[in-house]
């Protein structure tokens, strides 16, 4: 019997339970809806069920501790082709010898889902370094991302504790999905229209083109390579970083040897100053920080101190 579930890791684990029910013998396969369409064998559609879900999660912590069931859901978020079959297999072997599972890393089954698992944990810390949020015209912050990886929930819990105060979005585009956050809650929705036009404040766009300056002009002009930066950051990251939208940071022209007129030259902002320190000072206001760089929390103790 080959299971077809809804994509969603709920999904899977329900799909999970139903194979215990009907005996793992008669497993032929997991797969995601919407996949290549079998001709011949019975078909099992899942209704996503979080009560069988949360039964399963709970049954396979309890057997093998909570980080056997990090590392499957790890994996899920992996996109190795055909990773339900292999996370399934997982956790069969991990209900049997439950704690004892850990000794088994060395084994194909084991080792896969530790790579998989890796692979996440990796772009997901490589894009909490370098995720750029953008403030929206009705206040929202929002960030696009093209991950290899499923990241977009880790990212959200990891952002989550560091702007709890603000409604923001995390929208892969890859997946179609979004990472809200509104009131203290996370949800993962799919995005309907990718081709929404997004328009951001006026302050968002000053503050832009005052870091693709700074970006531009903090480097050592003789010691620019270009090799070495795609080697920590992949052009894939680029599209939406914000100092890679300056053409010149992209295209790694030295200025170096260039007749003057060639230069790329400093982009007049009109802005004034006073505009500016209104807008650095919204940004140390979301961030929490006042003008000593002191958190909101730490001033209030200095002053009782004093």
């Amino acid at each position: 019997m080959y299971y077809y579930y809804d994509g969603t890791y709920p999904g899977f684990l329900t799909a999970v339970y139903e194979i215990y029910h009907y005996g793992t013998s008669k497993l032929e396969g997991i797969g995601p809806e919407g996949g290549e369409v079998r001709l011949f064998g019975a078909d099992f559609i899942v209704k996503t069920n979080f009560l069988y879900a949360e039964k399963v999660s709970a049954s396979f912590e309890k057997k093998c501790g909570k980080k056997g069931i990090r590392q499957v859901y790890r994996a899920f978020l992996s996109a190795r082709p055909e990773k339900e079959m292999k996370i399934f297999e997982y956790m069969r072997r991990g209900f049997k010898t439950g704690k004892d599972l850990y000794s088994y890393w060395k084994e194909p089954w084991a080792r896969e889902i530790l790579e998989m698992g890796r692979e996440v944990g990796n772009e997901a810390e490589k894009f909490r370094g370098i995720l750029r949020f953008s403030e929206l015209e009705e206040g929202m912050l929002f960030a696009s991302i093209n991950p290899t990886q499923n990241v977009a929930p880790i990212l959200a819990e990891h952002f989550k504790n560091r702007l709890s105060a603000e409604s923001w979005a995390i929208y892969d585009v890859n997946r179609q999905i979004a990472a809200v956050y509104e009131e203290g809650k996370v949800s993962i929705v799919e995005v309907e229209d990718p081709n929404l036009e997004l328009k951001v404040s006026k302050s968002e766009e000053d503050l832009r083109q005052i870091w693709r300056n700074y970006y531009r002009h903090l480097g050592i002009e003789d010691r620019r390579n270009p090799r070495e930066r795609m080697l920590y950051l992949p052009k894939k990251y680029w599209p939406y970083l914000t100092e890679m939208q300056d053409p010149y940071n992209v295209q790694d022209v030295s200025m170096k040897g260039l007749p003057e007129k060639k230069r790329p030259r400093n982009v007049n902002l009109n802005i004034s100053g006073r505009e500016f320190e209104n807008a650095l000072r919204s940004v140390q206001r979301k961030a929490g920080i006042l003008e000593k760089g002191l958190p909101e929390g730490n001033k209030e103790k200095k002053d009782e101190e004093s």
